[in-house]
């Protein structure tokens, strides 16, 4: 009897070891695979990126509470997954290591779990405002670089943004045009021709959008001038030309302060990088003519600034007395020690020229591109955090493993390239590589919070919330 139960020990033990060697074995040729097969992916699901342990899966189900998914994702597990809930309930997912070119699974596993274990469990926990976003882009409608990749997803964009935990956008217009469609799109939600007729798709609107008037610099000669055929000199439109689409956009500024759904004049400025659009003249006489339209409305500004800080402050500074004396704060305690309302979006450039904007009492607007260097990351991590604001600059601005600031990132999303993706992979919760979204706004804030030392709730709050407050008021929509 000993004998035999000797030997049934060993047989257990030796099977043991075989599955262990197996296991082994497997998370070598996964992880090789990961690394050097294919670009590397997660789900939409929060993971603690600590960069171990990694292995390739696909999700098959994941039920939770009265929300369920069927999703075919490729997934980086690492370490101890945190994975986000859309409920307080309890739920089960099952997981299976899928050969992506055969298609079969080779082995199972179910992980149960309880909301208790769960971090950051409800997609509502932080609310996030995306300051800066362009959804009239056309990469929205399935466009790159003037080749249809796919049908138009807005409405898919904005539907993630809003499990993400962003609960409103502020979307910018470059000329007269534009901002007559955003002001269309923040009143009406998102509208598509299908077979001839004409839908209005209400699945997003959850998430509140709010837009601006103005016109972009870069954009300053084809509204403000006229260039002769084949010519390659740029000329001022007359002076009444120019007022009468200052009158233009005065007009719409009002209609949508009214209703809630215009809240900042812009996005306008000066842009020195691309003077192959627009010369410094014409952008001195556009960026000039859009202040006074400022004044009128009341409206705070929204501004871009492009290797052209010391121009764009030495302007604002004229103006600094009759925005004292007209633009008042819609909220906040510190109304008396700002001089101008408004926001220097997409910042890059020098702690210095950061300084001088703050003195103005203008707000610092972060994204991607403002964590690129570590040259980047030290200037964000001097300006005091009740002076930043978040903004993703969608669909451009994304931040990349080659990036200073990825580093601080812990939310990934899975993504497909532009040519891959279709919208039934948009549903499953995959965005298109490198274009941004609302929802990566939540890496803008993890960056901010791991170069401050803070949690990441504690910058959502400040920049998100009451920075946010201060300068465009309640994001609150006026009934009709």
């Amino acid at each position: 009897m000993t004998f035999r139960y000797q030997q049934y020990e060993a047989s257990i033990r030796q099977i043991y070891l075989l599955a262990t060697i197996i296991h082994i074995f497997s998370l070598v040729i996964l992880l090789s695979y990961s690394i050097y097969g294919h670009e590397l992916t997660t789900p939409l699901t929060t993971l603690p990126m600590q960069r171990k342990h990694l292995s390739r899966v696909s999700t098959l189900g994941f039920t939770g509470g009265t929300a369920q998914r069927r999703i075919s994702t490729t997934a980086l597990f690492v370490g101890t997954t945190s994975l986000r809930s859309p409920s307080k309930q309890s739920y089960q997912r099952s997981v299976s290591i899928m050969s992506e070119k055969e298609g079969s699974a080779s082995a199972k596993l179910t992980i149960e779990s309880s909301s208790k274990d769960i971090v950051n469990s409800a997609p509502t926990k932080l609310r996030y405002v995306d300051a800066g976003a362009n959804l009239l882009d056309s990469m929205y409608q399935g466009t790159y670089h003037d080749k249809t990749r796919h049908e138009p997803d807005l409405d898919i964009v904005l539907q993630r943004a809003y499990e993400s935990g962003v609960h409103s956008i502020i979307s910018l217009a470059g000329t007269p045009e534009e901002s007559e469609q955003l002001l269309d799109l923040c009143e009406n939600g998102v509208k598509y021709d299908i077979d001839g007729k004409h839908i209005v798709d209400d699945s997003a609107t959850a998430v509140k959008m709010f837009g601006t008037v103005g016109v972009h610099p870069t954009r300053c000669a084809e509204v403000f001038a006229t260039k002769s055929e084949g010519g390659p000199v740029w000329t001022l439109k007359s002076e009444e030309d120019r007022n009468e689409i200052m009158q233009q956009l005065t007009t719409l500024a009002k209609r949508g302060k009214q209703s809630g759904n215009v809240i900042a004049i812009g996005e306008f400025g000066l842009d020195y990088a691309r003077l192959h659009f627009c010369p410094k003249e014409i952008q001195h006489v556009g960026f000039r003519a859009q202040l006074e339209v400022a004044l009128v409305t009341d409206l705070p500004l929204y501004l871009h600034n492009r290797e052209s800080g010391e121009d764009l402050m030495e302007i604002l500074s004229e103006y600094t007395d009759r925005f004292a004396r007209c633009q008042k704060y819609p909220d906040g305690d510190n109304a008396e020690n700002r001089r101008i309302r408004g926001i220097v979006h997409s910042f890059d450039e020098s702690l210095e020229i950061a300084k001088k904007f703050l003195s103005l009492g203008l707000y610092i607007g972060i994204n991607g591109c403002s964590l690129k260097t570590q040259q980047n990351l030290d200037v964000v991590k001097d300006i005091p955090l009740e002076s930043l604001i978040l903004e993703t600059d969608c669909p451009w601005c994304d931040i990349r493993p080659t990036h200073a600031g990825f580093s601080y990132i812990q939310t990934i999303f899975p993504c497909k390239k532009e040519k891959q993706y279709n919208k039934d992979l948009g549903k499953m919760g995959f965005c298109v590589k490198n274009r941004t979204e609302p929802c990566h706004v939540a890496q803008v804030a993890e960056v901010v919070a791991g170069l401050k030392g803070l949690k990441v709730k504690e910058v959502v709050d400040i920049c998100c919330g009451k920075n946010v407050c201060e300068l465009f008021g309640k994001l609150e929509k006026r009934s009709k």
